[in-house]
């Protein structure tokens, strides 16, 4: 019986030149068929901390986009390898004091020399920084590379989305595949490994020829969802990334001797967000992976591998109604590994609250769930309706009054301030008033940032060219301080800037500041009565990780060991904060300015007396344009 034949493609007369250009790229570099895939540091080397690194307290995500692409690639004649730096690097700053951060580079060049490959490819996630700077993870790694002159050279994910003409121009790779990778990576290996016709032409690959920057051309590119990860975790250390890093503040909560790592049952998002690039990126819509294939993921992670913690990475997890189907068969596939193993689960990225009825609320439970959180954005219905967040005011509060069902889940809301560089102080206020009257366990703000080009230009948004930092203005430094700047107000002057100002991002950091204290801390519903106290002490545990020089994280935990009757703990913790403001006039200066010192100096031995004080701040501390009668009746 005959072979089945091969489909044949042709090529369009576009991509001619791309075929030409792979064809000099292959006669220059192409020595072997070994691919090298490496994901970039996810985290800013000018801000880096060594200490915060030492405690696991640095993000360290597994290459699940990686782990995507080498599967894509199972079918050809070519042996992949991931280099995780940042999980490399994280390891060597855990097992040598003596490693310099700066000197990050020099694994790339210890995996290069190894392994010998012939095409290098490079993405990273979640960090913002100067595109052109030596210490930028994506840029870095590229030039570092392509200056070696050994080697193809490709960039994807989402900072070379934004960035492929600046990359191609400024040579810092030769190719960049644009949004999802799959499809992008087999067509252009055709033309790489001289195996033409083999898949199908698609749009989204950049080069440079002739000195023109060109794309390629051919249907729209979906990727198809079907499968798993398994036949790829052997590519990377997944059992021991626990004891580099860290997903984020649940997985600590959880415990840092539990293994994690990253899954994913759907991609794309229903809502069309104005500021969010997660459309322009994934397209329209959501896509979903068989829930069978993601179980079976699950339970090869945990009965092999030893995995326990798993942190959802989807935008949109409960998808359109099309898809919630598979999700509740997916819940309940997690509620047996739940009861068998005692696996558990967070979403960071967050969850759309009008998607959480009561079943889906009684399977996010039962299914492990320790927490997640909801993208609110905005308290104000103007800003809300602007930007087409599927949510108003009211279904948000219903939602939350819901929630409370389910006490031991860790429920965040996902705030945005400054939004689109035009939002007003007043706006600002109403979005601050909102989180208060929302009463969930954490209110999450960030900054607004420019991240995605493509964005800016599609909805036509107002930039000030400046480059994107950190969502989280306090992570732009090593020391977690805040850089204050003159001709801006600080403390609690920021409720005296003007309703109809628009604050510069200067301001908009020192308001995130203020906002972040108040909302979390002082008016946190977990201090009060009827709250849960050791959930908070948790949560505020897992984050003074991160932000180990911070002591009003650390004198709010005293409060709440004060709470859960555990005094030798309270004050441990009201110690160290004594010792962090000794050795630190910054946060001398911000106890004083919040009368925070009182707390410390006549600290409270008896949850009655943590009630009085709280109350008393919070009296004092009513701020707000139109808040200030629901927090009293609260208190």
């Amino acid at each position: 019986m005959p072979a089945k034949e091969k489909p044949f493609y042709p090529m369009t007369k576009p991509n001619e030149k791309l075929a030409q250009y792979a064809e000099s790229l292959r006669g220059k570099y192409l020595a072997n068929n070994k691919v090298l895939l490496i994901q970039t540091l996810q985290l800013q080397l000018d801000a880096f901390n060594r200490e915060i690194a030492k405690n696991k307290g640095l993000y360290a995500y597994p290459p699940n986009g990686l782990q995507c692409l080498a599967k894509a690639l199972s079918g050809r004649n070519v042996e992949v390898k991931i280099l995780d730096l940042n999980y490399e690097f994280l390891k060597r700053i855990n097992e040598d004091d003596n490693f310099d951060p700066m000197n990050w580079l020099s694994i790339v060049d210890d995996w290069l020399e190894d392994f010998k490959p012939s095409i290098v490819g490079a993405t990273n996630i979640g960090v913002s920084t100067d595109l052109f700077k030596s210490t930028h993870p994506l840029t870095g790694v590229l030039k570092h590379v392509m200056d070696k002159g050994k080697y193809i050279v490709m960039a994807g994910g989402p900072v070379a989305t934004n960035e492929y003409e600046n990359y191609l121009k400024h040579d810092v790779c030769h190719f960049v595949a644009v949004s999802e990778g799959e499809n992008k990576i087999n067509f252009l290996f055709d033309q790489l490994l001289n195996e033409p016709g083999k898949h199908k032409e698609t749009p989204g690959i950049y080069f440079k020829f002739n000195n023109e920057v060109l794309e390629t051309e051919g249907q729209p590119d979906v990727v198809s969802l079907s499968g798993n990860l398994i036949s790829v975790y052997d590519l990377i250390p997944i059992e021991n990334y626990n004891n580099v890093g860290s997903l984020n503040p649940f997985s600590r909560m959880v415990g840092q001797d539990k293994r994690f790592t990253g899954i994913q049952l759907n991609r794309g998002c229903r809502a069309k967000c104005k500021f969010c690039g997660v459309p322009t990126f994934m397209g329209a819509g959501v896509r979903g992976y068989p829930y069978m294939d993601v179980l079976d993921e699950l339970t090869y992670l945990t009965e092999k591998r030893g995995v326990t913690h798993f942190e959802l990475l989807d935008d949109d997890f409960l998808g359109p109604t099309s898809l919630r189907e598979e999700v509740i068969k997916l819940l309940g596939g997690m509620s047996v590994l739940r009861k068998k193993y005692g696996i558990t689960w967070a979403a960071g990225n967050g969850l759309i609250a009008g998607s959480i009825t009561d079943g889906i609320a009684q399977l996010i439970h039962d299914s492990g769930c320790i927490g997640f959180r909801i993208g609110i954005e905005s308290g104000n219905p103007k800003m809300l309706k602007r930007m087409r967040k599927p949510a108003s005011v009211h279904s948000l509060k219903e939602f939350a009054v819901k929630l409370r069902e389910y006490p031991d889940i860790f429920v965040g809301g996902n705030y945005i301030i400054g939004l689109f560089g035009e939002e007003t102080f007043g706006e600002m206020m109403d979005t601050y008033d909102f989180s208060c009257d929302l009463d969930v366990d954490w209110a999450a703000f960030s900054a607004f940032q420019f991240t995605s080009k493509l964005t800016v230009q599609s909805e036509n948004l107002k930039h000030d060219g400046k480059a994107a930092t950190e969502f989280n203005p306090s992570k732009d430094s090593a020391s977690r301080e805040l850089r204050t700047m003159k001709g801006i107000r600080l403390g609690l002057d920021v409720f005296s800037i003007p309703k109809d100002e628009v604050p510069s991002r200067d301001q908009i950091k020192e308001i995130w500041f203020v906002f972040n204290l108040l909302s979390n801390y002082i008016h946190n519903r977990n201090f009060r009565p009827e709250g849960n106290h050791a959930k908070l002490v948790s949560w505020l545990e897992a984050i003074h990780i991160t932000y180990p020089q911070n002591p009003y994280m650390t004198l709010f935990a005293a409060l709440g060991y004060i709470l859960l009757g555990q005094t030798k703990r309270a004050l441990e913790r009201r110690n160290l904060t004594k010792t962090l403001l000794e050795n630190s006039e910054y946060w001398r200066y911000r106890f004083s300015q919040f009368e925070l010192n009182d707390l410390v100096d006549q600290f409270p031995s008896r949850p009655d007396e943590v009630y009085y004080l709280l109350k008393s701040l919070r009296e004092k501390y009513s701020y707000g344009t139109k808040g200030k009668e629901e927090t009293h009746a609260r208190v």
